[in-house]
């Protein structure tokens, strides 16, 4: 006889029923995943101890709770640390299997050898962790979408642009007449935003935002840096993005959204009249040349435009003055190496700097690959696998062996773990010591700008503006004085920035 009492297990008795069936999916495709090797020869990695293996509900909680601690950097050292036998390894993430891991042929094999069998979709655009900041982009989609986003881009990255000082001179001329004088403490951190706000708007836009001469021009860039500290966390914790408050981050992209939009519409409806004048027959002035008008004529569609440019300006509009920033941090702690840089920029007199110099400057450049080095902007190269596929290392108790990955595996390899990874760099790999790089070659264990086909753009013209700026720094400055009070303390962004800033003095 069906009672009250019925009525009231009766849901209970479905939802046991519905989590009995889930977990014996789940047991199911953790056997079918597990009973057997792709290839012969293929060995389990080892896996790090959680307090949750079977859900892996821990790892994204800590990680979150550590990106919002500013401790981020030191929760993937001491992730790896837990793991010393081997330089590859996996967790359980919300019932997904990452694998962390340090090896260079790891590296080589996403980027390169097997770039097709990974991708970022999965991790950046299938979940909302990005929107509605921005959907498709050169950093968030795969395949043909990826290959359309690229082909926007990549003719103003061409060699004819980036070797050009003259498009960086008036900039940095500018950006050197605000800096204190004689001994001075003051945050170079905010003024490098603002000179690269002011030179990359007018790269994109084709009108400089003049930051440099109007500071309230600037309120952007704090509306930037939340917007990728935000999305960082989001990329991170994206299976439990439920758990945290993320009023703060909608507030910051719709601030951002409101900067790029008069951009984008002008620019649509001046293409569009232009395009109406041509078909009329009427005369029309000369063409604009900048990336966004560039950019619309191919993509004429506001939204999809405006995605676009979000995941080109915010991002880059962060990296650069950051890493300049990094470069004087380290700087202002080794007098002896800034004096060697004032040594070799100074030794060219008054003649211009012209990009061929700075390529030849050996000391110079070994500062900014040691910056790379000791603190990268892309701390971790996270990618999805698109299909089952055998890494040619990472399995077996010491990591030596094939390891086979699942379609749906990600493999997450930690750069700033492995840029200080002694048996790479030597028993000073924590020291800054710009000489190591004098002879060195480039290779699979330092791509501070990726390889392969997804390599970074803009590599060529980061560094050639990040050379510049610190050269006319050294040929005007006799001394770089540090006067942060506080230890570095990583503030994840797209990348980690200076949570005290980058509190210096400048000597002539």
């Amino acid at each position: 006889m069906f009672t009250p009492l019925d009525s009231v297990s009766l849901p209970y008795l479905i939802l046991s029923a519905c989590l009995s069936a889930l977990l014996f999916r789940r047991f199911s495709q953790y056997v079918a995943k597990e009973r057997k090797p792709l290839v012969k020869g293929c060995l389990p990695e080892p896996r790090a101890f959680q307090w949750d293996p079977i859900f892996g509900i821990d790892i994204p909680i800590s990680q979150g709770r550590a990106l919002q601690q500013n401790r981020y950097l030191e929760w993937l050292r001491d992730l790896h640390a837990s793991m010393p036998h081997t330089k590859t390894f996996s967790v359980k993430f919300v019932g997904h299997r990452w694998i962390y891991s340090t090896e260079p042929e790891i590296l080589k094999a996403v980027y390169a050898t097997n770039f097709q069998d990974f991708g970022v979709e999965p991790i950046r655009q299938h979940p909302p962790g990005f929107k509605p900041f921005a959907d498709k982009g050169v950093s968030t989609s795969d395949g043909q979408d990826w290959a359309f986003s690229r082909t926007l881009i990549k003719p103003f990255f061409e060699r004819s642009v980036y070797i050009s000082t003259d498009r960086i001179r008036p900039f940095a001329d500018k950006f050197l007449s605000l800096i204190p004088e004689d001994g001075k403490t003051f945050d170079i951190q905010p003024l490098l935003q603002r000179w690269f706000l002011d030179i990359t708007s007018e790269f994109i836009f084709g009108k400089s935002q003049d930051s440099m001469t109007h500071a309230d021009r600037a309120e952007v860039t704090w509306a930037m840096a939340d917007v990728l500290r935000g999305g960082r966390q989001r990329a991170q914790t994206y299976k439990i993005l439920w758990a945290f408050k993320w009023d703060w981050w909608f507030e910051a992209v719709t601030k951002v959204h409101a900067f790029l939009n008069p951009y984008i519409r002008s620019t649509l409806k001046e293409l569009e009249e232009r395009q109406q004048r041509i078909k009329d027959g009427l005369a029309v002035g000369e063409e604009r040349t900048d990336l966004l008008w560039t950019m619309a004529t191919m993509l004429p569609n506001e939204e999809e435009l405006r995605s676009q440019v979000c995941l080109i300006f915010v991002p880059n509009n962060d990296t650069t003055s950051i890493f300049i920033g990094h470069c004087l941090y380290h700087l202002a702690r080794n007098p002896d190496a800034w004096k060697k840089l004032r040594d070799e920029v100074t030794s060219i007199g008054e003649a211009p700097v012209t990009f061929e110099m700075l390529r030849n400057m050996k000391y110079l450049n070994g500062i900014l690959n040691e910056t790379h080095r000791l603190t990268p902007n892309n701390v971790t190269q996270i990618r999805a696998a698109l299909a089952d596929v055998v890494l040619p290392i990472g399995g077996g108790p010491d990591g030596k062996a094939p390891l086979d990955i699942r379609k749906g595996d990600i493999v997450s390899v930690t750069k700033t773990v492995m840029y200080r990874d002694p048996d790479q760099w030597g028993p000073d790999a924590n020291e800054y010591r710009p000489e190591r790089w004098d002879g060195m070659r480039g290779g699979w264990h330092f791509l501070p700008y990726g390889g392969g086909p997804r390599r970074c753009p803009a590599q060529m013209m980061v560094q050639n503006e990040s050379a510049y700026m610190l050269c006319r720094l050294a040929q005007k400055y006799s001394s770089i004085v540090a006067r942060d009070p506080e230890p570095y303390t990583a503030r994840m962004r797209i990348g980690p920035s200076s949570l005290h800033g980058v509190k210096i003095a400048f000597y002539k």
